[in-house]
């Protein structure tokens, strides 16, 4: 396990050989600050605050898991389900007495190690609620493929570690080493050999000098490893935290929440009374001020755009005169153009194009198109009809449907049919929005 930074100025509260020890760190790194013995008048309660706190391992199960899957997803569905199977599952109104770590992963595999507090412990915590939680084991050092031994409380507890990660830990029943302890620890970790959890041990660590003579030797038959003692390291803080959250601590977030939520509603319906007068008072002001610079704006944009919707009226009555495409002769143009379009059968008599600009208001401009067809039918005209409403220079225009009138004879002798197809200029707005 690596070591994030410290982040913590009130410590580390972790069970020690024989007493609780508090942790705080400095300069020269973690240093042991405090230490009170377990008992009703001292423990962690003697201490007014810690960060982080770190349950012995005496007061949680360890619980190996391996799942046939490398979702990540699914990981916690599997896990409820093999504590439910064991019937450790906690069952709590709130808080979090779950933990769980990946010891090691695969494409279709995932090796897990499962950590549950003892819900029947009554928590023994600073007088100040600590912001997280960890089993003692994760708050060290701990050497690859190992099996470590120390001493909690007067009690030894041991952890194998699977690579650098505890894959399963337990408190013994003695308080020192003896020969008998190789026994009970070989008793716990058949399983797991021979589920294949624990592979092979490249050594054994202890960190006690409760050890009989002759234990250590016992040890390292038992389990064909070499044994050696060192001093127990410091702490360290792991870099994945821990979602333990005690009963206690969650009940008393929730009680502290609801404290909060009455204060600050009454802090807010005190500052609302307060505010109510000083804000409309301050509206007032700030609208008066706000109106007179609008007052000046408008006079000022009146003396500098003043003429120009005049302008745009202006423009658009000259447009007739202006634009090229709305002069009458361009007009008589696009109407004559689908008389040399294919099957095209009539002839025009006459086009009236009345255009009228006035100086103030809408202008108005009608075409009126009268013609004879060759064709004993009303098809020619018709067809004549859909190309001129179709062409898009005549679009400012509604066009009637051509009125047909009945056959007559024309001035050779062969018969023709005489139309009329009337149009009317548009709305302004109609024709720009096209």
């Amino acid at each position: 396990m690596k070591s994030p930074s410290a982040n913590t100025e009130a410590g580390i509260c972790l069970p020690g050989e024989q007493s609780w020890e508090l942790w705080k760190h400095g300069s020269g790194g973690w240093q042991l600050a405090h230490a009170a013995p377990a008992g009703p008048e001292g423990g962690p309660a003697s201490f007014k605050s810690a960060s982080v706190f770190g349950y012995p391992v005496s007061a949680a199960f360890a619980v190996p898991v391996r799942a046939a899957t490398g979702d990540a997803d699914l990981l916690p569905d599997i896990i409820e389900f093999q504590l439910e199977k064991q019937g450790l599952k906690p069952e709590t109104p709130v808080g979090n007495l779950l933990d769980w770590r990946t010891v090691e992963r695969e494409d279709s595999r995932t090796l897990l190690l499962a950590s549950v507090l003892n819900a029947q412990m009554a928590d023994d915590l600073p007088r100040e609620a600590p912001q997280r939680f960890e089993i003692s084991p994760y708050l060290f050092y701990l050497p690859d493929d190992h099996l470590v031994i120390w001493k909690e409380l007067g009690r030894l507890v041991f952890c194998v570690t699977r690579g650098d990660q505890p894959v399963y830990y337990h408190a013994l029943s003695t308080p020192s080493l003896t020969t008998g302890t190789a026994a009970e620890i070989e008793q716990l970790l058949m399983p797991l050999f021979t589920q294949g959890i624990i592979s092979n041990l490249n050594g054994i660590v202890l960190w006690t000098e409760a050890v009989d003579q002759g234990a250590a030797e016992e040890l390292g038959r038992t389990f064909g490893a070499k044994v050696r003692s060192e001093p127990r390291p410091k702490p360290t803080l792991p870099q994945e935290s821990s979602s333990i959250v005690p009963v206690s601590v969650a009940m008393g977030k929730i009680r502290a929440a609801r404290l909060r939520r009455v204060r600050n509603i009454i802090l807010g319906c005190l500052v609302a009374y307060l505010a109510v007068p000083a804000f409309f008072g301050v509206r007032y002001y700030l609208a008066y001020q706000d109106l007179d610079a609008l007052k000046r704006k408008v006079n000022t944009m009146q003396v500098q755009f003043g003429n120009v919707a005049s302008t745009l009226r202006q423009e658009k009555v000259m447009a007739v005169v202006t634009q090229p495409d709305k002069y009458p002769i361009e007009l008589l143009n696009q109407v004559l153009t689908p008389l040399y379009q294919p099957n095209s059968q009539v002839r025009l008599l006459s086009i009236e194009i009345d255009r009228k600009v006035p100086d103030v208001g809408t202008q108005t401009a009608s075409i009126a198109i009268k013609g004879e067809s060759s064709a004993p039918s009303t098809v020619p005209a018709t067809l004549y009809a859909t190309r001129i409403g179709k062409n898009p220079a005549l679009r400012e225009f509604t066009w009637d449907p051509p009125k047909v009138e009945s056959q007559k004879a024309g001035n050779e002798g062969s018969p023709v049919v005489p139309f009329q197809i009337n149009g009317t200029l548009k709305a302004r707005d109609n024709v720009e929005d096209q």
